[in-house]
């Protein structure tokens, strides 16, 4: 999620955020192989893939009950996609995609969809300092939340089409209100969610897939599971093929493979055997490709109840875990801010992306999942003991600014790790000969990863494995992916209370020009850092692209009307603002501080209904 925190007063804070929900839609050959045809479509009928994901953000926690999504046709008829309501928790999807469900829909041209969200067992969490503290959800009246209905009108040019054996492609960005207050002295949160769509876009994100495996195809090098998203272990959400190549790692019962080894070995699981898939969706062919593949007792919901989070703290071998997820064999999922984890030398250990490791790799700062058996109170802090268990290290991300930049060593004064402030973590232990990692100069291994343009001070975020516990001398952290924060779009949020009639001096095709007078929300988050729009002296500029394309967005109440071109946007916004004030005015793109200008294809204008 895109988050921007503003100091409302003493303990008061606005979050904002922006997250995505993908629904994609495609049509399968016959897989083959075992099982029979398992993934044909019915005659006069197309098939939707659903996807979710978010972007960062700044809950720990955002679990909310989904009871529907639905699509309505031209002809008024209206088709559930959502197979049984599904509680999701929106915070876990800042890396990837997961598909959720594989829907098949009567053919024909699709108007407007709606979701509805139930909050009424809401568990939501922010962090308040180093703590992390619940959040009750609260409506824009100040009343407790139960359910609510968003809906969203396709862009009466481009509307959604399911055509036979033709694939159709469906993008929801979830925003939760583009404005959500968090108020850290009552720790309540005011939502008014936010729902926008977008037809045939490229996925950029990873991709996961879990379900049963229903059969395997050696020859064609796929498999195909029965999908099951979100740790559920009922539920028919349809059937989707996985390819692989020589490439893809597997693990399967805990032990690797790679390539044409690994599927061999998959093919030897019985039929209902648990597996979860990263790969990435291929917007050309229609292929789902897994990069990696885990199956059995490496998938939770197998044998052990699971744990996942950051290290923050190790002594001996027992591992402190914060912002963990634990899910327990009997299907439960639980967030908890504090699990303990147990190691020994029976504990066996693996790595993201392949590579001999022990439990002595396993260092602080390291994000894991790991599989055991909990004890205690799971609501406090509860023990995982994973001896006999097993331990996979995942792909971490740091955050900072850069201090030093040599050819293959960056320096940089650590912000967060795994999304939480550096300052939770204890490095005790973590160095030779006690000069232990300093988060103020935290020395990264770049090998031959380019660093761009790179300066000193620049936001920088690195994906990569913690040095082995101990053993941190020359450096701390092993980079697999270096990014430069000063390429990623800015977001820009406005806003009046109360609403303005005269929110732009100049609304045309080429730009739209917010005046900030009488605003009580005018901030710009760039590489994390916030900025006060009024610093710069004049009134901001949101202009398109050269070719005018993006996702623009009207909203009044809870509908949403969309527009792919920003002429056609200001032209409906300039029909309804005369009547209707506006309250709010977010945009994501790059920004100029030169110019005040950002250059955007994603906008939204929030009117009074």
């Amino acid at each position: 999620m895109i988050a921007n925190l503003l100091s409302v007063g003493v303990g008061r804070w606005r979050i904002w955020f922006l997250s995505m929900l993908l629904l994609f839609g495609m049509s399968l050959a016959g897989c083959g192989g075992g099982g029979g045809s398992d993934d044909g479509v019915a005659g006069g009928a197309g098939e939707v893939f659903v996807g979710l994901t978010d972007a960062d953000g700044d809950f720990a926690t955002y679990t909310v009950d989904v009871l529907s999504l639905t699509l309505t046709r031209a002809d008024g008829a209206v088709i559930d996609a959502l197979p049984i309501s599904t509680r999701v928790d929106f915070a876990q999807y800042t890396d990837l995609t997961e598909f959720i469900t594989v829907a098949t829909v009567p053919l024909g041209v699709y108007t407007h969809v709606d979701m509805t969200l139930d909050y009424t067992n809401a568990d939501i969490r922010a962090a308040s300092g180093n703590d992390v503290v619940s959040l009750t959800p609260l409506d824009e009246h100040g009343n407790p939340i139960t359910a609510l209905t968003m809906n969203v009108k396709f862009d009466g040019r481009y509307p959604l089409v399911v055509r036979p054996g033709i694939p159709a492609i469906l993008s929801l960005d979830f925003d939760l209100e583009a404005t959500n207050t968090v108020d850290l002295v009552v720790n309540t949160v005011m939502v008014e969610p936010l729902l926008l769509a977008e037809v045939d876009i490229d996925p950029p994100k990873v991709h996961r897939v879990r379900g049963p495996l229903v059969s395997v195809n050696l020859d064609a090098s796929h498999y195909v599971v029965a999908l099951r998203p979100f740790y559920l272990r009922h539920g028919h959400f349809g059937r989707l093929r996985v390819k692989t190549n020589d490439d893809s790692l597997f693990e399967i019962d805990q032990i690797s493979y790679q390539g044409a080894d690994g599927l061999a070995q998959l093919a030897t699981m019985p039929v209902g055997t648990a597996t979860v898939a990263l790969g990435r969706l291929n917007l050309h062919n229609r292929t789902f490709l897994a990069h990696e593949v885990y199956a059995g007792s490496s998938v939770p919901f197998g044998a052990h109840d699971v744990v996942r989070g950051s290290v923050v703290a190790r002594v001996g071998d027992t591992l402190t875990v914060r912002g963990a997820t634990l899910v327990r064999m009997d299907g439960t999922v639980i967030f908890n801010d504090d699990v303990s984890v147990l190691l020994d030398a029976s504990t066996k250990v693996t790595k993201q992306l392949g590579g001999d490791v022990d439990i002595g790799d396993i260092s602080v700062g390291q994000r894991i999942t790991a599989f055991g058996t909990l004890t205690g109170d799971i609501h406090t802090k509860p023990t995982l003991d994973a001896t006999n268990g097993l331990v996979r290290m995942r792909l971490s991300s740091i955050a900072g600014s850069t201090v030093l930049i040599d050819p293959s060593l960056l320096t940089v004064n650590l912000q967060t790790i795994n999304g939480r402030p550096a300052s939770i973590y204890d490095f005790t232990g973590t160095g030779v000969g006690g000069h232990d990692s300093d988060p103020t100069n935290y020395r990264i291994a770049t090998g031959n990863l380019s660093l761009g343009t790179l300066a000193i001070d620049d936001p920088v975020r690195v994906r990569g494995f913690v040095v082995s516990f101990g053993q941190a001398d020359t450096h701390d952290f092993d980079a697999h992916t270096v990014i430069d924060l000063s390429e990623v779009p800015a977001w820009l949020s406005v806003a009046w209370s109360p609403p303005t009639s005269n929110a732009f001096s100049d609304l045309t095709e080429q730009a739209m020009v917010i005046v900030l007078t009488d605003s009580v929300v005018h901030y710009l988050v760039q590489r994390g850092v916030i900025t006060d729009l009024t610093l710069f002296g004049s009134d901001p500029t949101v202009q398109p692209h050269s070719d005018g394309a993006g996702l623009f967005a009207i909203v009044r109440g809870r509908t949403v009307e969309l527009y792919t071109t920003f002429a056609n946007f200001v032209e409906g916004l300039s029909a309804q603002i005369d009547t209707h004030p506006v309250h709010y005015v977010g945009a994501r793109g790059g920004w100029d501080g030169n110019t005040i200008t950002l250059t955007s294809r994603l906008a939204v204008v929030r009117l009074v209904p």
